[in-house]
């Protein structure tokens, strides 16, 4: 037989009827027994019982499925180049959202240069900061 010894002295106790939550001040009350000091993701049943309370998964999961959309009166120029471009972003084909509602990109990602650029319309680019773009195009002018 293993025992496992410990420096910590702990004692195991019945709460028998929850008592709710003592918002005294520090140094002002003790707790008594079926008290807490802070609650957080339970609820109290009507008979006086703690019961853990659903977490934002059961909430966002009242919405069986997300769709993405692209907000079409957002555009937004990303880069800016003069001259020759050297800049080459990893793009991918698609982007879903899951049961939270967070975006994710899908695919096989493709690093894409100026060249390529034009066959990669409509894939998804992540900058630095975690915000996804769709891709519209290279815009070319001369001076």
């Amino acid at each position: 037989m293993a025992r496992v010894r410990t420096n910590v002295a702990e004692s195991v106790y019945q709460i028998k009827r929850w008592r709710g939550v003592n918002e005294a001040l520090e140094g002002e009350a003790s707790l008594e027994m079926g008290e807490a000091a802070v609650m957080r993701n339970f609820k109290v049943t009507a008979g006086g019982a703690l019961q853990k309370r659903g977490g934002s998964a059961n909430v966002a999961g009242l919405l069986n499925s997300y769709s993405v959309s692209v907000d079409e009166d957002a555009a937004a120029v990303l880069y800016t180049e003069d001259g020759a471009s050297g800049l080459h972003l990893v793009m991918y084909p698609g982007v879903s959202a899951d049961s939270m509602g967070a975006l994710s990109l899908t695919g096989t990602p493709e690093i894409v240069g100026e060249a390529e650029a034009d066959e990669y319309e409509g894939w998804y680019y992540r900058d630095a900061a975690g915000k996804i773009y769709r891709f519209e195009g290279v815009e070319r002018s001369r001076l």
